[in-house]
């Protein structure tokens, strides 16, 4: 039996988590659910736990790629999959960094989330090859250049465009100059509306506390 915790801070996801375990009760078991990841090491180790479902924003600013570090650390046998409801492709590549053992995008994945279960405790690691394509505008994700992209990222994140420019070590015209290409594509007129637009369709994962 693989004994499993939730480090999640929705309701809802906590809700159809459970039913998908109750679902397979002949081979998982919920130990407990939490909803802030600060917390996860310390269940993880007072408890026998198998399997940690983490995702990455949780209560308390708390981060749960932080937390996969963490546990990976002191209980390397335990396996975390970490999910998102956020589509940035960071997340995947940091997810694999801190050593998670699966990945799943929780409102895009082409697969449900049992079988990224089975296939992580089987050892068949489930990694998406790439974020998913969203809706942005009158367009898509996919329709921007990879350089485009990158600067919506770092826009959202640093909200300036000379902080912008700075990060990506350019001038801020040439930040303007990709942006009027963002805009034509995207359908906007201006940053503000491409920011609501990029946050709506969660393309950027917020900032969380690193302990």
């Amino acid at each position: 039996m693989t004994r499993v915790l939730i480090v999640d801070d929705e309701r809802n996801i906590h809700k159809a988590y459970r039913a998908d375990i109750r679902a397979a009760a002949d081979r998982y078991e919920l130990v407990d659910t939490i909803v802030s990841a600060a917390d996860a090491i310390m269940v993880c180790t007072a408890k026998h736990i198998d399997l940690v479902l983490m995702d990455i924003n949780t209560a308390k600013n708390e981060n749960g790629i932080e937390a996969t570090k963490r546990i990976k650390k002191s209980c390397p046998k335990i396996k975390i999959i970490v999910t998102t409801s956020y589509t940035d492709p960071q997340a995947l590549k940091d997810a694999k960094a801190a050593g998670a053992d699966s990945f799943w995008f929780k409102d895009f994945s082409p697969i449900e989330l049992l079988e990224v279960m089975d296939r992580t405790i089987d050892g068949r690691c489930y990694w998406p090859k790439e974020a998913p394509d969203v809706e942005l505008g009158d367009t898509t994700i996919s329709a921007l250049t990879e350089t485009e992209k990158e600067v919506l990222h770092n826009l959202v994140e640093c909200i300036s465009l000379k902080k912008t420019a700075e990060k990506m070590f350019v001038e801020e015209s040439t930040i303007k100059t990709h942006l009027k290409s963002i805009y034509q594509k995207v359908g906007c007129a201006n940053k503000t509306e491409l920011l609501v637009l990029a946050m709506q369709a969660k393309l950027v994962l917020p900032k969380k506390q690193e302990n």
